[in-house]
């Protein structure tokens, strides 16, 4: 087993460089370079649209440069909202070089874990602003600390906040799709059915997929597609024995994804980052919830337009966790625990029925159908 690459070469060049920087901390007279710091997951990084559309809003001819996950790249090689992607990796000493050579930056949004804006401050970021909360040194690096509501908002929306302009609403014009790979999506009409997620906790039973397809073939005449991530090939295995239907699992990069997604005629997914994907694709969704919840991931403001429906059991005690981006709020309702220190056998998950999954595609098929 490949030895995983120490994160201390990283932060320690982060915590030298921020102390050129520390001093010089005055309001931004005129914005010209903007960074976006974050190290987030598919999903939240996704959902940062709403970010870029305001910053874009208000300053229509800067630099907006944001840091990404490799594997992220390709869908922001055709610049949305004219942002620079930039590969950020914690174990990779490079990435602060990558980052330093755009700057430096009259302004840095940090828009997850405010351990990150130390690492806007090192690349040369003049004023930096994130939430309030989480541990205090982390919180030192920000200039701006802005308090998340008081009331639930989706968080595609409390992102969108951080520009302190108003977003509108996503066209997907700005969002330029990336180029097409090799994969040819089915010429009939069809349904992604994605199966996988980060959470063995958030699965859906293999039988109730096989019937879902079933019923997509039979009740709308749709193929189903079965989806998942690398690694966990065996999902759709399980939920097709038979291999009765197209199996993509494990075999799409996101830009693969991005072609399928925009010409199906639906996407059933678990909670996870191919469910916001969709949004940016306008595929209409229907989306499984157990351990998340449901309301704060909705389409907000910004999606409005999707056509999307949550699946979810929303009277589940052991859903108690009031945590996001180390900052705590009362009208969060979350559980993030391991698979190992669940007592409840995911039921969060395993207890949606196929009626509720049926009747939620039934909904959404009938308002795409509509638009």
């Amino acid at each position: 087993m490949a030895r995983r690459k120490s994160r201390l070469p990283l932060r320690t060049a982060i915590a030298w460089r921020s102390l050129r920087t520390a001093l010089a901390r005055t309001p931004p007279q005129k914005v010209e370079r903007v960074l976006i710091a974050h190290n987030l997951l598919l999903g939240d990084t996704l959902m940062l649209a709403s970010l870029l559309a305001g910053l874009r809003a208000r300053y229509p001819k800067a630099l907006l440069a944001m840091t990404c996950a490799p594997a992220f790249l390709p869908l922001y090689e055709g610049r949305p909202y004219g942002v620079e992607a930039i590969t950020f990796d914690p174990r990779e000493p490079e990435s602060l070089t990558r980052i330093a050579a755009l700057g430096p930056f009259d302004l840095a949004i940090v828009p997850g874990e405010s351990r990150h804006g130390w690492l806007a401050r090192a690349a040369g970021a003049r004023w930096v602003r994130g939430y309030r909360g989480g541990a205090w040194y982390y919180q030192a690096a920000l200039d701006e600390r802005c308090e998340l509501p008081e009331h639930l908002q989706p968080l595609v929306d409390i992102m969108g906040h951080l520009a302190q302009h108003d977003p509108g609403r996503f066209n997907p014009d700005d969002w330029p799709p990336p180029a097409a790979g090799a994969f040819e999506p089915p010429d009939e009409a069809y349904a992604v059915l994605h199966l996988g997620a980060g959470s063995p906790l958030k699965y859906w039973p293999p039988a109730h997929w096989r019937t879902l397809a079933e019923s997509l073939v039979q009740r709308w005449g749709l193929i189903p597609v079965f989806s998942a991530g690398p690694g966990q090939e065996e999902l759709v295995r399980a939920a097709d024995p038979q291999k009765q239907f197209l199996d993509v699992g494990g075999r799409l990069d996101l830009r693969d994804m991005w072609q399928l997604l925009k010409k199906a005629a639906l996407l059933v997914s678990l909670d996870t980052g191919i469910a916001h994907l969709a949004r940016l694709t306008k595929t209409p969704s229907v989306v499984l919830f157990g351990p998340g919840q449901a309301d704060l991931y909705s389409p907000g403001r910004f999606f409005a337009d999707a056509a999307y429906k949550a699946v979810t059991i929303h009277e589940m005690p052991c859903r108690n966790e009031a945590l996001l981006f180390e900052r705590t709020r009362p009208w969060i309702r979350t559980c993030v625990r391991t698979p190992s220190a669940c007592h409840f056998e995911a039921r969060c998950s395993t207890g949606i029925g196929i009626e509720s999954v049926t009747a939620a595609v039934h909904e959404v098929l009938k308002k795409a159908n509509k638009a």
